[in-house]
């Protein structure tokens, strides 16, 4: 009996030593992968938009639970409510990023400043998670929001979806399957088509998706089609911004190309902005007018002056 006790023992001891070996491989792949793309990582985390604005525009900021463990900050502007809102999520590939980074702050600062409320959220990592619950969590945030409107002072007839890369990604795909009620969507270089991150040379990215959609590409083409915001494109969709860099070698400017020819297609109102210089998070690292010029057109898009000419 003892041996049979010593054994499962073992057996436990051994299996949680597998287990965290196969963290500590986890961790250190994924820091060697930010340790190959460190410059770019750096100058985009840590940078902020070429304009010259007050450090501290906002009025209050509202730190609320939206879920267990899950926490999401408005940032309200000095007029008053009700306000428009950006609902904003963040980059980092599915797999890290925090909504108080210092380049997303720099993004508050900037939509703030131009009399928009700013909801930023985390959402659950794809390390553990199926994508699935990184877009229940998207959900449950924008219903947050939206059932607490008043109390929040937000007015729900002007909320627009925003977001940065894999947070795009999350807005872009959340409004075409479920075509909720929002003004408008930006996604700055964001994958429309997952399969086009493994036309680059980023290993970031490829360990990224593929940790996301735990899939290759080759082996299943079924569940990149399914996830990739393009293949949802249809009638009828709010107006949609795509913002991107002709350089990204992180996510490919054809996947921003691509999904703006199929909008248009279908008839919707959509607007492509694409920086001739800009590799991935341009706006945090180029101070040219160019660059300036796409913020300006940005603030323009969600308010609602849409120019399809542009």
């Amino acid at each position: 009996m003892k041996n049979k006790n010593y054994k499962v023992f073992f057996k436990v001891v051994f299996s949680i030593f597998l287990l965290l070996l196969s963290l500590l491989n986890l961790g250190l792949t994924v820091m060697i992968l930010f340790l190959i793309e460190l410059p770019l990582i750096r100058k985009s985390l840590l940078g902020k938009l070429p304009l010259d604005i007050e450090k501290k525009p906002w009025s209050r900021v509202k730190t609320l639970k939206y879920k267990e463990n899950l926490w999401l900050d408005i940032y309200y502007p000095k007029s008053k409510g009700p306000y428009s809102l950006v609902f904003f999520a963040h980059g980092g590939g599915w797999i890290s990023g925090y909504r108080k980074q210092p380049n997303n702050l720099s993004w508050y600062r900037f939509l703030v400043n131009n009399n928009f409320a700013v909801a930023t959220i985390d959402y659950r990592y794809a390390y553990f998670n199926d994508i699935e619950i990184l877009l229940d969590n998207y959900e449950s945030a924008l219903n947050f929001i939206v059932k607490n409107n008043k109390h929040l002072e937000i007015d729900v007839n002007n909320i627009s979806l925003m977001g940065l890369s894999a947070g795009g990604h999350l807005s872009l795909y959340y409004a075409l399957t479920k075509k909720p009620d929002v003004k408008n969507v930006v996604a700055f270089y964001s994958p429309s088509d997952l399969k086009d991150i493994w036309k680059t040379d980023s290993l970031f990215a490829r360990f990224a998706v593929s940790v996301t959609l735990k899939r290759f590409p080759k082996k299943s083409k079924e569940i990149y089609e399914k996830y990739s915001p393009i293949n949802h494109v249809k009638k009828g969709l709010m107006p949609i911004l795509l913002v991107h860099g002709l350089k990204d070698n992180v996510v490919p400017c054809i996947s921003s190309v691509k999904m703006y020819k199929k909008l248009r297609e279908y008839k919707n109102s959509a607007k492509l902005l694409l920086h001739p210089n800009g590799d991935h998070g341009f706006e945090f690292v180029l101070k040219d007018e160019r660059t300036k010029e796409i913020l300006r057109e940005t603030i323009k898009f969600l308010r609602g002056e849409f120019n399809d000419k542009f």
